[in-house]
């Protein structure tokens, strides 16, 4: 996949670094940190312990660069108060550029395709973070995986996600990362069109955690995979970003490695359907399929 020449959304937030405390009102005042060591400068004992601390502290920041800095940033005092700087790498500020590349292709397909049929596409926001931080729909972690949130209409992002796709669910590449994020943008899309309200609605009604829920909940996953298609399908055409000969496979692969029946094989070694939420790993499969035929927005608006 070559993403040079596709223009990079400006519609992204980059939380890296924030901590899970991002966007949380406190008072004013003097930080616990800043509060701790001032106490150990001015007394005796504290003056004994400061520098062992001092030297504990580096070897954290050291060591533990992450945690470090997402325990600064739950500690931090004041509403005023800079957030802590996002950390920065070559690997990490290489996948947020491709994910800011992948955002825009998005809004340049969809763009288009809601102008055709007689609609305007208002575009999500893409949040990046590390560790965790907070949604409109709660909190964030990195162990949930990308999700959208329609509360605030924002895509969350940890991009360590994708290395865990490659190395623990064997689903490497880029364009495997890319059907990750159109897929979160399929919800998007889906809560333009009212989809996801009148689904949530449905669900509440039957009791979520029920299999009849359930099952409404794995034909929205499945549309939003069709929905990715659309976009794989339109990228060449409507954006600037130009597919390479193992692409659909690399996306193919990644709808299988998320499959429900997958992931419980892989966990737990027994499958159980009715308690499917995202559909079977071919279901997955087929739908994004379907999505990359179809290349239209009625393409996915059958069979879910």
């Amino acid at each position: 996949m070559k993403i040079d020449r596709q223009r990079r959304s400006s519609n992204v937030e980059d939380r890296r670094g924030q901590g899970p405390s991002y966007a949380r009102g406190r008072g004013g005042g003097n930080s616990l940190l800043v509060n701790l060591a001032m106490g150990l400068l001015f007394s005796r004992a504290g003056r004994r312990l400061l520098i062992p601390l001092i030297l504990i502290a580096i070897a954290g920041f050291v060591f533990f660069p992450d945690q470090m800095r997402g325990l600064l940033a739950s500690v931090q005092g004041g509403q005023g108060a800079a957030p802590m700087s996002a950390p920065r790498g070559a690997a990490s500020d290489k996948e947020v550029d491709f994910s800011t590349a992948v955002l825009g292709s998005t809004e340049d397909v969809w763009g288009k395709l809601f102008a055709k049929a007689g609609r305007t596409y208002h575009p999500a926001a893409m949040v990046i973070y590390s560790g965790g931080t907070r949604s409109a729909c709660g909190s964030a972690r990195a162990a949930m995986g990308p999700f959208y949130c329609p509360g605030d209409k924002k895509v969350y992002l940890d991009v360590s996600f994708f290395t865990q796709m490659a190395r623990q669910m064997d689903a490497p590449g880029d364009f495997a990362q890319s059907y990750v994020i159109a897929h979160e943008i399929g919800h998007h899309v889906q809560d333009e069109f009212g989809i996801l309200a009148s689904a949530h609605k449905r669900q509440s009604a039957l009791g979520r955690g029920s299999a009849k829920a359930n099952a409404i909940q794995v034909q929205v996953e499945l549309q939003a995979d069709c929905l990715a298609g659309v976009w794989a399908g339109q990228a060449q055409t409507l954006s600037s970003v130009t597919l390479d000969a193992g692409d659909m496979k690399e996306a193919i692969k990644a709808a299988y490695a998320v499959g429900d029946d997958t992931l419980q094989r892989k966990a737990r070694g027994v499958v159980v359907p009715e308690s499917f939420t995202h559909g079977s790993a071919r279901a997955r499969m087929r739908a994004f399929t379907q999505g990359f035929e179809g290349k239209t927005i009625a393409s996915c608006t059958s069979g879910f």
